[in-house]
């Protein structure tokens, strides 16, 4: 009774979230079903024609390529949460600097843009300065630092480190404005009351910025961890006979398996086993940052 009460008190509000949960229900939690229930299916061209129980799963781990696309999975989604929370750090303090406001203005939009582009666009700015004959390979070449130009895109060497590094240089503007809303709200008494005890710029970084910034961090922790965890754009736009081996991901496979070969019944194992995944680690994740807040 009580609860039908406070129903019938705030209607209103109801009302209003109501647009939002069936937005959910309809685009994410019902897909979501849909795709558990055809995992334990065997699919055919017009839909599932069967139970077939863990099949599907036993497909999943018998395939040797699947751990290797978990291990990739796992590598550059460490990779890309740790230079991902990292790195926006020092354009948000180096922003937090800068004056007069309309340079500051100018800056952030500058450094937030390429978080706009998609990945095509990027991929494709980044295979033209990074080609055999684009910017970085003619001046390596020129000053000496190299004999012959460095494939970085057909390269297994490079195959990881560039999708990291396209990933973060993507979200690097997006993450520092958070940064730099956090640090707005820093009060300049304490940084000025720093510097009369005569702390330098990098203990006032370290012992007041920082731990300013803490609950800001965990944020974008969690976001980028969870979102590093779906890679598939950046990779499947760099994915070659040389590279696959590296970058292949388990977004990627469950890609190739449904939509490729329409196996649905294996693809949506997969997804569900990188859904599971992706909400252990992100389980893991909370842990460790509720027991850090304790």
């Amino acid at each position: 009774m009580p609860m039908l009460a406070q129903i019938q008190r705030h209607w209103f509000l109801y009302v209003l979230i109501a647009p939002i949960i069936a937005y959910f229900c309809a685009f994410l939690f019902y897909p979501m079903g849909q795709g558990v229930f055809l995992s334990f299916q065997k699919a055919g061209l017009l839909g599932p024609v069967g139970f077939i129980g863990w099949e599907n799963y036993q497909k999943v781990f018998s395939t040797p390529m699947v751990w290797q696309t978990i291990w990739n999975t796992l590598i550059l989604s460490a990779g890309i949460t740790f230079f991902g929370v990292l790195l926006p750090i020092v354009p948000a303090i180096a922003l937090a600097e800068v004056f007069p406001d309309w340079v500051k203005r100018g800056l952030q939009t500058i450094i937030y843009t390429p978080y706009l582009f998609s990945w095509v666009i990027i991929i494709g700015i980044w295979s033209n300065t990074l080609s055999p004959i684009g910017l970085v390979n003619s001046l390596l070449v020129q000053s000496g630092l190299i004999e012959q130009p460095i494939t970085f895109f057909a390269s297994p060497v490079w195959a990881r480190p560039m999708v990291i590094g396209l990933t973060v240089w993507k979200d690097i503007g997006f993450h520092a404005l958070i940064y730099l809303a956090a640090l707005l709200s820093l009060n300049p008494d304490v940084l000025e009351a720093a510097d009369i005890d005569g702390a330098n710029g990098w203990q006032k970084i370290k012992d007041i910025v920082i731990p300013h910034l803490m609950p800001m961090i965990k944020v974008v922790f969690l976001i980028t961890l969870l979102g590093s965890l779906r890679t598939f754009d950046s990779a499947f736009l760099m994915l070659n006979g040389r590279t696959a081996d590296q970058i292949r991901t388990l977004a990627i496979f469950t890609y190739e398996r449904g939509i490729l070969n329409f196996d649905l019944g294996v693809a949506s194992a997969a997804g569900v086993v990188l859904l599971a995944v992706s909400l252990i680690i992100a389980g893991i994740a909370r842990l460790i940052l509720r027991e850090r807040e304790a």
